[in-house]
């Protein structure tokens, strides 16, 4: 069963890897066909096989024999990885509604990755799907507004204080996020979320990682919901 899953988070990881990009670069054409990086040739079925495909090529095109980028895998992997632990965190849950929260949270992590930002859809839709989880759960919905209340205030605040500290998507994914998180535990998400991006940021800089002085925050927003629920 894991592998099964670990198999479809793959392939949501390499669609929604492609995809998140053609999204915020106004790109989409569904008809498009995948292509190499460096030569541009086509890419056939079995070169389109999560992990296996770029392995048994020994990661580089079949076509012009360049590497192809590490960053492929270890998003095909992660991905599988992150299908693997929604499962986990929604066993109770139908296959469909897991399917749609991996998606939805890989196409904002990789929109946020790609350019820094989220398309509202996603967040709308984040928010039906969170209302969801408030709805079948035992969360007292009057505290969890309340929560998500003084969430959405106190980051308003803090970025009137600190001007671009933190995006507007950011605020409003927190907001939407914590109306699920239990309020004793939205302390321990916080610190979960700052401290695994502090320690991002800080392994970037003693490893002299390109960076563009902007860290993509949702991968830590989703990390440490993922971390939370899974108590």
């Amino acid at each position: 069963m894991y592998i099964f899953q670990f198999v479809i988070g793959s392939c949501l990881g390499s669609f929604a890897y492609c995809f998140a990009f053609d999204w915020v670069h106004q790109q989409i054409c569904l008809t498009r066909r995948s292509t190499c990086d460096h030569c541009s040739t086509t890419l056939k079925a079995f070169d389109l096989i999560p992990i296996v495909s770029q392995v048994l090529s020994r990661f580089r095109c079949r076509y012009c024999q360049k590497p192809t980028s590490s960053f492929y895998i270890i998003v095909e992997v992660m991905s599988g990885l992150l299908f693997v632990w929604t499962s986990f965190v929604f066993k109770e849950y139908h296959f469909y509604f897991i399917l749609v929260f991996t998606l939805v949270s890989l196409l904002m992590i990789y929109c946020d990755i790609h350019a820094m930002m989220v398309p509202d859809l996603l967040q709308f839709i984040l928010l039906c799907l969170v209302l969801y989880i408030v709805y079948v759960s035992d969360l007292e919905f009057d505290m969890q507004l309340l929560l998500s209340s003084v969430t959405f205030v106190s980051f308003l605040i803090f970025n009137t204080l600190r001007p671009a500290s933190i995006g507007g998507a950011d605020i409003k994914v927190f907001t939407i996020l914590s109306l699920c998180i239990p309020v004793s535990l939205f302390p321990m998400y916080l610190f979960i979320t700052s401290a695994t991006a502090l320690f991002y940021f800080l392994f970037g800089y003693l490893f002299r990682f390109k960076s563009t002085g902007a860290l993509p925050f949702f991968p830590f927003i989703f990390f440490g919901l993922y971390c939370i629920l899974s108590i």
